[in-house]
């Protein structure tokens, strides 16, 4: 068995209140942050998160971006630290950016995020391909990129190499698809998603169709899932949601998944904060998802 935390969407803030550092696209987090978002997300949270995924002690941690909420080096700073405990071993943790961690140019142009988390991620660039145990292993993909917009790019350069990795590898018997932005929601979110998607989401999917089965591991839309979409009937997609928003409604809890591959099969467990407390639900299962053939050869 081989017990996988996913984390997503953290979302560490720090408002840099010299007004010299609140220009441009940073002017308008900040004002978010002001506003309410703050409010949303709960930092005094983030040592219980750790030590819930520490008492878990998973084979491999995964964070699929969303680290910071304005890439302030300050935000990085402080992720870094309180998310010690869980990164003390790089051979066991994963964690590629989302488009919060790349929130500006000189964020981006300064490597902000490789400084903090870059052993996490091999290589340096995108994409990659680390195996993480018997016959698993993670593809890296990065769309996300400064700008106005929350909307990456997956570019046909990054698309083509992920191709030409893959083909080089011998066959991967449980293949993990790590990248911030979904591909595709659920109907539920698909609104959502619309409105802040991935610009090159229609050549990854044709691509996705033709890797067999795979667990696509994403973020970026403030809600946890679990579900195969029927354009892509061998992807089982997985959003764990945010760990430290607030959740007034009671149909969005904070949380985050445990992904537990026994040989072939899939078992999902859903952990949630909720009235002071963790709970543990079941969340999705797919016996016989990955080839117990192809397993038992590699």
């Amino acid at each position: 068995m081989l017990r996988l935390i996913h984390l997503s969407d953290i979302h560490v803030w720090w408002v840099p209140w010299n007004p010299l550092r609140l220009i441009g696209k940073r002017l308008i987090g900040a004002s978010a942050l002001a506003l309410g978002r703050a409010r949303r997300f709960r930092l005094e949270r983030l040592p219980d998160l750790v030590e819930r995924v520490l008492a878990l002690d998973p084979e491999h941690l995964i964070i699929t971006g969303d680290l910071t909420t304005l890439a302030t080096p300050e935000e990085f700073a402080i992720a870094r630290a309180a998310l010690a405990p869980l990164l003390a071993d790089p051979s066991r943790a994963t964690v590629i950016p989302g488009n919060h961690d790349r929130y500006t140019r000189g964020a981006a142009r300064g490597g902000l995020f490789e400084r903090a988390f870059g052993e996490f991620s091999p290589g340096g660039s995108y994409p990659w391909l680390r195996v993480i145990g018997a016959g698993t292993a993670i593809l890296g993909l990065d769309p996300t990129r400064p700008g106005l917009t929350a909307r990456g790019v997956l570019s046909p350069r990054q698309l083509e190499e992920a191709r030409r990795i893959l083909e080089q590898w011998p066959p991967i018997p449980r293949l993990l698809v790590a990248c911030h932005y979904p591909v595709i929601a659920p109907p539920a979110q698909a609104r959502a998603l619309a409105g802040k998607p991935m610009i090159g989401s229609p050549a990854l999917v044709h691509w996705l169709e033709g890797v067999g089965r795979h667990l696509y591991l994403c973020g970026h839309v403030h809600r946890a899932w679990a579900f195969r979409p029927p354009g892509l009937p061998d992807q089982l997609s997985l959003n764990p949601g945010p760990p430290l928003m607030t959740d007034p409604s009671g149909d969005n809890p904070p949380g985050f998944l445990e992904v537990n591959l026994y040989g072939p099969d899939v078992h999902v467990v859903r952990h949630s904060w909720s009235n002071g407390r963790w709970s543990t639900s079941p969340f999705h299962e797919e016996r016989g998802f990955f080839s117990l053939r192809a397993l038992e050869g590699s």
